[in-house]
């Protein structure tokens, strides 16, 4: 079933967890300090009181605590959205937490009333600010924003209509922000170490010389040769490396397709695939089991466990979805470059951590305004959403540009 998760906003631990959130960017996120750059913390504070969703790009897995450290600074508290699995992370521990913190499930692909109706009330309501990622993905990519799921323009503009038969022209706004990881040192010695362990842990020899990039690259080539005989996937003899991650990706997307009896369009992206293919994996898991007989909730059950282990496919095939020599070439900072180790280290060990102190610095953009935009979405919706999508990744990608630019940058060989 659906099984929505609503939010339990629970003050005392909401301020709780506030008061305690230096030691949790100290110690569980090893030494991660929060700068809003410029006058963003103003900036922010003019929309106090204001119906709000705050869209931030989705570079890492610790996105939300960084949002609760913003949420701190700005002094203010926020809801935030969250697809229904996290919920039974840690045997759902994560999922009590999370509920008294002010968040709530989606079930993503399908018809979750509750959900849409929370997020409408929460943003009629504007007692809080909501934060959704409109990715709809951890990205894993720190310098670049994958292309934005449209449900959030859509969810707010239909706030809005709702808004406008009891507060006539009260806006509702979206908000842009931009997250990015630094390292306040060189961690380059940190990334020869990382290396080190996944070559040992591949058998690869080591070579000769100061440069970090071929080691880097033999290490992924590994893993891909591995992942090609695990899926029994035969690459042409002439593929280039960039060509063998693709045609692997496609390889997996087209079997699961085949699977769930699922057609995924030609001419859309596999990021467009990974999203129909979840959302899929989504409705079919937490579909309504309301009407079935004991026995057909049996054989549900039982295809449930075995369509999940197509989560980690889908996991898998995101972590990759960036890995590709141009990446690295085009501008190898460090921190991109630890982007690409993290992504390998999750696959071979199954966890990462940051490669040193880090400094993760938050810009926040110019609001939109989506009562200007609302005679045009009442004439042309789908069009309207479209063009609000993207206004908020032309800011979104621009601010992670600037963040990027803005300071020195080390570069590695």
């Amino acid at each position: 079933m659906l099984d929505f998760r609503p939010p339990k906003d629970t003050p005392l631990l909401i301020g709780l967890v506030k008061t305690m959130m230096p030691l949790v960017l100290k110690y569980r996120m090893q030494d991660t300090r929060l700068e809003v750059v410029g006058d963003g913390v103003e900036r922010f504070k003019q929309l106090k009181g204001k119906h709000t969703v705050i869209c931030p790009n989705h570079p890492g897995s610790t996105d939300p605590e960084v949002m609760f450290a913003v949420s701190r600074k700005v002094g203010e508290d926020f809801n935030f959205l969250a697809a229904r699995e996290v919920f039974d992370w840690d045997h759902g521990m994560r999922g009590w937490w999370f509920q008294h913190l002010g968040v709530y499930s989606v079930v993503r692909g399908a018809c979750d009333r509750e959900s849409f109706k929370t997020t409408r009330r929460l943003i009629v309501e504007g007692k809080k600010k909501l934060v959704i990622f409109p990715e709809g993905e951890i990205s894993r990519q720190n310098d670049t924003l994958m292309p934005l799921e449209s449900g959030v323009a859509q969810m707010s503009f239909w706030a809005l209509e709702e808004l406008q038969k009891t507060q006539a022209q009260e806006p509702v706004f979206l908000l842009p922000l931009a997250i990015k990881y630094t390292y306040r040192g060189d961690v380059r010695a940190q990334l020869d170490k990382s290396l080190s362990a996944l070559e040992e842990e591949l058998k690869i020899e080591r070579s000769d010389g100061p440069s970090l990039y071929p080691r880097l690259r033999r290490v992924a080539e590994q893993v891909l040769v591995t992942l090609e005989h695990q899926y029994g996937f035969k690459p042409g003899p002439d593929a280039s490396l960039n060509q063998r991650i693709v045609e692997l990706r496609s390889f997996i997307l087209e079997n699961i397709a085949n699977y769930l009896q699922t057609e995924l369009p030609a001419d859309q992206s596999q990021l467009d695939w990974i999203r129909i293919l979840r959302n899929c994996l989504d409705d079919f898991i937490y579909g309504d089991e309301s009407q079935l007989s004991e026995y057909e909730k049996k054989v549900h059950d039982e295809k449930t466990e075995k369509i999940r282990g197509f989560y980690r496919d889908l996991d898998r095939i995101v972590n990759f979805i960036s890995i590709y020599d141009g990446y690295l070439k085009d501008r190898m900072t460090q921190e991109r470059f630890a982007d690409v180790v993290a992504r390998l280290e999750t696959e071979v060990f199954g966890k990462t951590e940051p490669k040193g102190p880090r400094l993760v610095r938050v810009d926040i953009g110019k609001p939109v305004n989506l009562l200007d935009l609302y005679p045009s979405y009442k004439s042309s919706k789908r069009a309207t959403v479209h063009k609000v999508n993207e206004d908020l990744a032309a800011q979104i990608s621009s601010m992670i540009e600037s963040l990027d630019k803005s300071r020195p940058a080390l570069l590695v060989e």
